[in-house]
């Protein structure tokens, strides 16, 4: 095992332990090449593992860096690199001095619904991005949430994840997943889907309002699979007015649960109505060190009087809602409700279900926690939609010759999290000999889809289907996020 100190991959110097679980040890480091703080998570081998159990350990690990590499966005802990040491694999990451929400619920019992609503919209909008690159997270709950002083949250952990034409890695009759947040279906043995993690994000902020998951935390984990695979969630007794988009997320039937994209449009609009309450603070490092790359988090314009109306107005119809719908018998789910699995869409929202319930909380739609907000009452103007897509045009534009000019045209949090800051970014272009992009096609209020094809000067050529989330800063459209579709 690594010790404080060691040197990884001749680059990553080992600071402190900030952390340790089943399948690793954590530690803050230092990249003496770019001079900056990452986190370093080293897999554990237990002692006695077969060789084949010590390769499948390997290979999760090499997963998990392959699945976070697909995804960038303010709201996903960044993975950079994935090295060996001493026979292990070793995830390079970003650093992000934080505490988290498991800690923020053990330290306060229960959250304020503003709160708890502000989180859970930037952790749909993570979990949005990764069910559009096909990503299901598998293990959505309080420790895997990390949050900032500045309130900002970041989705961590995707080592079970499951990503399609990824081989399943899970050990025969081995749960993968917290209990207390799984949801019915993978409870009855079914595969985790989109809808999985909608359910278990959903238990989440169920926990941070009420102090515990709907099925509480029974340590005998076959008896509590049993109730959430059998037994209907208890209402909520302090969530108002989050009870309704709750009661939403929780459904048994997976089909009658919203997407992500919907549930982050449901809890922004809530959260612009109520005060920020308690922000979470993130910790002092134990020792000084250089401020690590933190995600950049803007508080969305504020919306008109007349949808702070209309959301007001909307709680007192879900409330309604909610009483006739925990009063109806829920479907029971079998295996072919649930036997689909999830595709990669380069569109912005995940693939579509059917939903035989409306959203309950809000007819308003918001986007990302750094985007731009509209209603639904009328459709977004022609000019925003071609403004995204010139935006991304004339990026890619400036590629390779104009770094300098194009470099401004990403948020700051993305130059540091995707682009690995500017001599990075300069390494990067400067392999590349030309660029087409084509098939652009932009989604209001910030999301542009386009095939972008990459000509190196080696003489390989990449084609990548790419879905960018964009946002104003300085009066121009920035690129904040990108997902590629494999």
């Amino acid at each position: 095992m690594a010790t404080e100190g060691d040197l990884i991959a001749e680059r990553y110097k080992l600071v402190r332990k900030v952390g340790s679980g089943a399948m690793g040890t954590v530690w803050q480091a230092r990249d003496e090449l770019l001079r900056r703080d990452v986190a370093v998570k080293e897999l554990l081998v237990r002692t006695g593992m077969t060789e084949l159990e010590t390769d499948e350990a390997r290979n999760r690990a090499m997963r998990e860096a392959r699945i976070a590499a697909r995804l960038h966005h303010p709201n996903v802990i960044s993975i950079y690199d994935v090295v060996e040491y001493e026979g292990r694999p070793c995830l390079i990451m970003e650093y992000l001095p934080s505490s988290s929400l498991a800690d923020l619920i053990a330290e306060h019992g229960v959250l304020p619904v503003g709160t708890v609503a502000r989180i859970g919209a930037q952790i749909a909008s993570a979990l949005a991005a990764a069910h559009t690159a096909g990503i299901v997270h598998r293990d959505v709950k309080p420790a895997n949430v990390l949050l900032t002083g500045d309130n900002v949250a970041k989705l961590t952990d995707f080592g079970i994840s499951r990503a399609d034409g990824d081989a399943t890695l899970t050990a025969a009759g081995l749960l993968a997943g917290t209990p207390a947040y799984l949801p019915p279906e993978v409870a009855q043995g079914e595969d985790a889907i989109f809808a999985s993690d909608v359910y278990a994000l959903g238990a989440m902020l169920y926990a941070a309002v009420e102090g515990k998951p709907p099925f509480g935390t029974d340590d005998n984990a076959v008896a509590l699979l049993h109730r959430i695979a059998t037994e209907e969630v208890p209402p909520p007794e302090h969530a108002v007015p989050l009870t309704a988009t709750l009661v939403w997320m929780l459904r048994r039937d997976p089909k009658h649960r919203p997407e992500a994209k919907e549930v982050q449009e449901a809890l922004g609009a809530l959260a612009e109505t109520m005060p920020a309450e308690m922000p979470a603070p993130a910790p002092v490092p134990a020792e000084p060190v250089e401020a690590a790359a933190v995600a950049e988090s803007e508080p969305p314009d504020r919306r008109k009087m007349v949808a702070i109306a209309l959301v007001v107005g909307a709680f007192v119809i879900a409330a309604v809602v909610v009483v006739y719908a925990l009063n109806q018998p829920q479907p029971s789910i079998t295996a072919g409700s649930t036997s689909s699995s999830a595709t990669p869409t380069t569109s912005a929202a995940a693939p579509k279900t059917t939903t035989t319930t409306p959203a309950p909380t809000t007819t308003t739609t918001t986007a990302a926690p750094t985007t731009t907000t509209t209603t639904t009452a009328a459709p977004p103007p022609a000019d925003v939609a071609t403004q995204l897509a010139a935006a991304i045009t004339d990026y890619y534009k400036l590629m390779p010759g104009d770094l300098n000019d194009a470099w401004p045209r990403m948020t700051a949090d993305y130059q540091q999290n995707h682009a690995g800051g500017f001599d990075e970014y300069q390494r990067f272009w400067n392999s590349v000999s030309t660029v087409d992009v084509a098939n652009v096609k932009a989604t209001p209020p910030g999301t542009v889809t386009a095939t972008i094809t990459l000509h190196f000067k080696a003489g390989n050529t990449e084609v990548d289907q790419t879905t960018f989330g964009l946002v104003q800063q300085d009066g121009m459209w920035k690129i904040a996020s990108s997902s590629v579709a494999s």
